[in-house]
């Protein structure tokens, strides 16, 4: 399910005295105090040599390059004593790690198929005895219940799109999108997107979907030359492709300007400039700058 209220702070699951509770009662806090420790080892050699604010930090790390110290000191004091030994401060930074761990997403090898079992004894124990005053703490899934909590996709699927499938994000959306049509839903489903509270400058959107709002913003002005700077480079070379061709369809009889970070998808514009160092270097048509030995050739074969 999802927590909606605030009574337990989802930043910190592992500190909550009823989550606790439930973990130790399945015999599960040792075990994930363990993978914690694991996890702790694991990121400090592959990360303790990049240099502070490098972006694998952000993108694989659980643990930031300020507190690598002092996980490394946390890992020298469990080599001396049992981690139900160590203080609380060290044993909730042990437990806050796997509680971010997704093993299709991070692949550490860390949860074996005994734990699993334990994890969904854990979420039964936990949703069966949950207190009356956290009644309204969690919403949990049902299978016959909308849950407001959750997305519109969450919703439908009932699960999670795999990480690491190709394509599978595009996949999916296509299959929804079937299924919204068969039921007649697709115009409400609309409506409600377009109701939605995007925040301060889009804040509550991803860097694709704001990508996205701003050329359907732009294309409803219908301006008489339309220009773009490196519009969609947040998206696939597919998916960057399918946006040059649905933008260029959109405006068949007017003007657009498309500075591309991919040499590949001038093909599909009448007339390609090349800079170099803030100066044009070449220019022409796709089919003869690809033939020239020059320097539209060389990014061609970067693409």
């Amino acid at each position: 399910g999802n927590l909606v209220d605030g009574q337990i702070d989802g930043a910190n699951l592992g500190q909550h005295p009823y989550v606790l509770e439930v973990l130790k009662k399945v015999g599960l806090y040792e075990d994930l105090l363990a993978v914690g420790r694991e996890v702790a080892s694991t990121m400090i050699d592959i990360f303790a040599d990049l240099p502070p604010g490098h972006e694998f930090f952000e993108l694989y790390s659980f643990i930031s390059s300020d507190e690598l110290p002092e996980y490394q000191a946390l890992l020298s004091r469990s080599e001396s004593h049992a981690l139900v030994d160590l203080n609380e401060e060290d044993q909730d930074r042990l437990l806050a790690l796997p509680m971010q761990l997704i093993p299709s997403q991070h692949r550490l090898g860390v949860l074996d198929e005994a734990m699993q079992g334990r994890l969904l004894e854990a979420r039964k124990t936990f949703a069966k005895e949950l207190p009356d005053e956290l009644k309204g703490a969690v919403e949990f899934f049902e299978p016959e219940t909308y849950n407001s909590s959750a997305s519109l996709q969450d919703n439908i699927l009932f699960g999670k799109i795999a990480i690491g499938l190709a394509q599978a994000q595009e996949k999916v959306a296509a299959l929804i999108a079937d299924v919204l049509d068969a039921r007649g839903l697709r115009g409400a489903v609309m409506e409600a997107g377009l109701d939605f509270q995007v925040g301060v400058g889009g804040s509550r959107l991803s860097s694709a979907q704001r990508q996205k709002l701003a050329i359907a913003r732009a294309l409803l002005k219908r301006p008489d030359l339309l220009i773009l700077d490196e519009a969609g480079v947040v998206f696939d070379t597919q998916g960057q492709s399918q946006i040059v061709h649905e933008v260029l369809a959109a405006r068949p009889e007017r003007g657009v300007l498309w500075a591309l970070s991919n040499a590949a998808l001038a093909r599909s514009f009448n007339q390609v400039v090349v800079l170099e160092n803030g100066r044009v270097a070449e220019q022409g048509d796709f089919a003869t700058l690809e033939k020239n030995d020059g320097l539209f050739a060389q990014l061609l074969q970067r693409a």
